[in-house]
């Protein structure tokens, strides 16, 4: 199978737009719309462009639908757990994260949630090019979220009775849960003190 993010890098006519300004537009369009219910044609006409350009720029829904999300991911705040080093507390990472998550959530003036998590609840488990690659994103983030638990382990952080894999699981679905509370437009006082009191339950100390 042919991965989505291989249609980013294919060749194509000349543009003349910005297309990481497109991309930032497209990625609204879908966090507002969802994945299902925007079309191609829909895309076009809020983006100012006609269905032919944007398939030569983009080649399917599908493709810009990933380029949308990846651009998404390059700013969220929880990029800051593939950057940890071996040897580098692990905790305050977390408390970072969930700190600016917190602030972004509250800030957020349509109060629509994590568009991740937005997109693997409408998506999970659609057996579709889209829907695997989707599943593959989260599985990467749960894995390095199993490494970092590891290390925390390891550097004593955490319980030595740890299990790794338990927390990440844990971790991703609060993550999935934080998301939903937020959309009810918890302050980010509240929505921090939620993540305070779940890190120290996981056994991480506040910083």
């Amino acid at each position: 199978m042919t991965s989505l993010r291989d249609d980013k890098r294919s060749a194509g006519r000349p543009r003349s737009f910005d297309r990481e300004q497109l991309v930032e537009k497209v990625m609204h369009l879908f966090w507002d719309r969802g994945y299902r219910d925007l079309s191609f044609n829909e895309i076009a006409t809020a983006t100012g462009l006609t269905r032919a350009s944007l398939y030569n720029s983009f080649k399917s829904k599908e493709a810009l639908f990933f380029e949308a999300l990846q651009h998404y991911c390059s700013s969220t705040p929880d990029v800051l757990f593939a950057e940890v080093k071996e040897g580098e507390q692990v905790g305050p990472v977390f408390y970072q994260v969930f700190a600016t998550a917190s602030k972004l959530r509250a800030s957020e003036e349509k109060k629509r949630g994590c568009f991740t998590v937005n997109c693997f609840s409408e998506l999970a488990g659609d057996d579709t090019d889209v829907g695997k690659e989707l599943a593959s994103l989260m599985e990467e983030k749960r894995a390095i979220i199993v490494g970092l638990i590891d290390q925390a382990v390891r550097q004593k952080e955490l319980p030595k009775d740890t299990n790794a894999e338990t927390t990440a699981n844990l971790i991703m679905a609060f993550l999935s849960g934080f998301s939903l509370f937020s959309k009810g437009g918890a302050d980010g006082a509240t929505l921090y003190s939620m993540c305070d009191s779940f890190l120290q339950q996981v056994g991480f100390q506040t910083p």
